[in-house]
């Protein structure tokens, strides 16, 4: 909303009140992108996780395409979907007949899903790589709104929180025993398919999850199994990019199983001109001009979870180098290694800022209580001067309840404690939108491989 007019609510003066950044140097970092092209704009983390991610992600895209650098080199990249490249006119009707799934983000899904199991309307839920259980917020309802599900069957190769539920548990084949493909969303200015066929045979009695359904469709019969017609998961696969092989790309091939065998030789296809997904940058912002003024998208403040007179504090939880999600901490040697940079080892921390732990009387290792309007946890302190004095940033790695004697009763969950607030227009999880207040509860227990995470003069001599 204003793109048309020029911006002018967006004067470096005007951004200085909002966001305290001072104009002077929003008018050099505008001089410095506007004189190296391309420049690009990022953005990600808690700037999409506040509850106007969705209007703060346009703007980036938005600075992008005004800069030029859309399709440039050393700029970004969008690809065309690439079924529409490959798929033939019998993937199409076998897709449409297909179950369908979100491509709005998990949590957008999970809403959706919990919507449906409240009006009983789900009889049966499939779980996959999935762990919604721990993943949620405890004010969310999840775990209530699964158990009123009649019949949940689990693949889950380890029990968690969530497959803890389940009636079946159907363990699927590791990585390593697995057909596995992607197709990246943008980023690159080819079409690109990755492929990798099993490398090991399995080990255990498991099976994969696709082959499970695909029996399944066919036990079951009438559309379903006409729209499944494959034997395999690698039947299916081999059927989706049939059509790659018309495409003008990185493998020549006499018939469609050299061209099946050639893509998994090489792991994979790619196409062998730049896809031309995205029109020229003056085009682009013609369109984008006429898209807002169709449906504008207008600027609004973030809104908090908790005032910041009894909550002074931003919660950040953030995915964890070792345990990404959470979804790894069930594996004793990621515990055993030492976060790259805190070098914290089988726990979890609260990070704080050195200035606001001294004036609170923190202490490296102190126990404390970090409250939301949603709930409590506790964890020790990790006192740095690399975070704002007005926020605290936790893990998402520890606080499982049900996840292998490795990971189970150790540490605390951040994602528990936050409120269910969601991205406007978007219906993922707002996890940046929680404000907390900080407790000293008593000196704790934090296990580091190294030392202090400040430079004291002793240290700088030695060099």
């Amino acid at each position: 909303d204003g793109w048309s007019t020029g911006l002018a609510q967006y004067a470096p003066a005007s951004v200085e009140k909002q966001t305290g950044v001072p104009a002077a140097r929003i008018a050099k970092i505008a001089r410095e992108a506007a004189a190296n092209s391309p420049a690009v704009a990022v953005i990600g983390d808690a700037a999409t996780a506040h509850t106007n991610g969705l209007f703060n992600a346009l703007a980036v895209n938005a600075l992008n395409a005004l800069l030029g650098s859309v399709d440039q080199p050393g700029g970004i990249f969008f690809n065309a979907p690439l079924a529409a490249n490959a798929a033939t006119a019998a993937n199409a009707a076998n897709a449409k007949a297909a179950p369908q799934s979100s491509s709005n983000g998990a949590a957008s899904s999970l809403a959706t899903l919990l919507q449906s199991i409240n009006s009983s309307a789900v009889k049966a839920l499939l779980l996959y790589n999935a762990n919604p259980v721990f993943a949620s917020p405890s004010a969310s309802g999840v775990r209530d709104a699964f158990a009123k599900v009649p019949f949940i069957a689990s693949f889950g190769s380890f029990l968690d929180e969530t497959s803890s539920m389940a009636d079946l548990i159907l363990p699927d084949h590791s990585p390593l025993e697995s057909w596995l493909d992607d197709v990246p969303q943008s980023g690159s200015p080819r079409a690109v398919v990755s492929l990798a066929a099993p490398a090991m045979n399995p080990i255990h009695d498991t099976r994969a999850m696709p082959d499970v359904l695909l029996t399944v469709a066919q036990q079951l019969g009438g559309d379903l199994a006409k729209s499944w017609p494959w034997k395999t998961y690698d039947e299916a696969l081999k059927a989706s990019y049939a059509g790659l092989q018309k495409e003008q790309g990185s493998i020549t091939a006499k018939d469609a199983d050299d061209f099946w065998q050639k893509m998994q030789d090489q792991g994979g296809w790619w196409s062998t001109e730049e896809a031309q997904s995205m029109p020229t940058p003056a085009k682009a912002g013609a369109s984008a001009s006429a898209k807002a003024n169709a449906s504008p998208v207008k600027a609004a403040p973030p809104q908090f979870d908790g005032d910041a007179s009894g909550f002074p504090f931003h919660f950040l939880p953030f995915a964890s180098q070792m345990h990404y999600d959470g979804s790894l901490a069930n594996l004793p040697w990621m515990q055993e290694a030492p976060d790259p940079l805190s070098t914290v080892m089988w726990g979890t921390w609260v990070e704080i800022n050195s200035k606001v732990a001294g004036n609170l009387g923190i202490k490296q290792g102190d126990l404390i209580e970090v409250a939301s309007q949603h709930g409590t946890l506790r964890a020790p302190a990790l006192v740095t001067p690399g975070i704002a004095p007005d926020a605290v940033a936790m893990p998402v790695a520890q606080g499982h309840t049900s996840f292998t004697r490795y990971a189970s009763g150790r540490g605390a969950n951040p994602i528990s404690i936050l409120a269910p607030m969601t991205v406007a227009d978007v219906g993922s999880l707002a996890w940046a939108a929680t404000r907390v207040k900080i407790t000293r509860v008593r000196e704790g227990k934090l296990i580091v491989f190294g030392g202090s995470l400040e430079e004291r003069p002793a240290d700088i001599s030695h060099r």
